[in-house]
């Protein structure tokens, strides 16, 4: 595919495309080229959509290049879903995003990103966007996936990125665990409670209005049986671009956090981009179904750099993930402008 020569007018660009043109994003040009190699334009829509909305592109193009790394072999003779694997453990995973509400911002924010005033209340609503997006995919699969004879009897698997908000991946995998497992990580009173306690409780609904409540829990029980797994990837973003593309002379500084076997508090790491070493596949989570009626095997995404909540004993699951587990990244850039006059 041919991802940046315009085909759409100007004024329709998104404004990442925008910034992905300029002559100094070269590097990362380069990288989502490597990670469309192979992929085609099926529908003949693909390119449009990259160039006018970014973000749901982005994210498959992403997947194409974790699957890739993974070893898996992929038919694209067949429209949809979007990815059938044929080897070495068939499945097939439809890829979505939790977008923002109507009229709300978009995921795409300018400038270093805000601490929401609530966090409780971002992370509520961030469980909603993604209930939301899995719905839909649950109800494709139901009305005209489950017909198709190359998905009939393989595990389903659902891929969100969230990118509902400026920000978004601020809320790391909380909101996935709230929204499928039904288990709310209380950050507010988490804090109030000033030592080294987290506050989890479980939870079966968030408020979405007054009178409408919107049922999580999606993997507590066999409600939603079809669908295998979720990936989870809230750090697939512009700023995997960034830490993956091959320009160490970028003004950029990294800062991330990893899980802190002492406290609470994670551990932070900072370096420049000459120094900075981040995996792809760095961020992504693999949260198993223990209902599903097709379960996909551990080794599908078993990789030392994936984290995976995997099913174990009568209906639970087990987080395994590596000590230093990618949780947040942030990224500080300097750019140079040319003088005036």
């Amino acid at each position: 595919m041919n991802l940046f020569t315009p085909v759409i007018p100007e004024d329709r660009l998104h404004p990442v495309f925008r910034m992905l043109m300029q002559s100094e994003n070269a590097p990362e040009r380069a990288l989502l080229g490597a990670w469309s190699d192979g992929m085609p334009d099926r529908d003949g829509k693909f390119v449009k959509e990259f160039q006018s909305t970014f973000e749901s592109s982005l994210w498959e193009l992403y997947l194409h290049a974790c699957l890739k790394e993974l070893g898996h072999s992929l038919d694209f003779s067949h429209v949809s879903p979007d990815f059938v694997v044929t080897e070495p453990i068939p499945f097939v995973l439809e890829a979505t995003i939790s977008a923002p509400a109507l009229g709300q911002p978009s995921g795409f924010g300018v400038g270093p990103p805000e601490l929401p005033d609530d966090l409780n209340e971002f992370n509520r609503d961030a469980i909603v966007r993604i209930c939301n997006s899995f719905d839909a995919k649950v109800r494709r699969y139901r009305d005209y996936y489950c017909t198709l004879p190359h998905v009939n009897g393989r595990p389903y698997v659902i891929a969100i990125a969230p990118f509902d908000r400026p920000a978004a991946h601020l809320a790391a995998n909380r909101p996935i665990v709230g929204a499928l497992y039904g288990m709310y990580f209380d950050e507010e009173a988490t804090m109030a409670e000033g030592r080294n306690v987290v506050i989890r409780h479980p939870i079966d609904g968030i408020p979405k209005k007054p009178g409408v409540e919107v049922p999580v829990g999606l993997f507590a029980n066999a409600d939603y049986k079809e669908v295998s797994a979720v990936v989870y990837g809230p750090l697939a973003t512009w700023g995997k671009l960034r830490a993956l593309a091959d320009a160490p002379d970028k003004a950029m500084t990294f800062t991330t956090l990893h899980p802190n076997p002492d406290g609470l508090m994670p551990l932070m790491r900072r370096e420049i981009k000459a120094n900075y070493v981040e995996h792809l596949v760095d961020g992504l989570y693999v949260l198993h179904n223990p209902y599903a009626a097709q379960p996909l095997s551990v080794l599908a995404f078993q990789h030392p750099r994936i984290a995976q909540y995997v099913p174990y004993g009568p209906h639970a699951v087990r987080e395994i993930a590596p000590d230093d587990f990618l949780l947040m990244r942030m990224i500080w850039s300097v750019t140079t402008r040319p003088s005036e006059g």
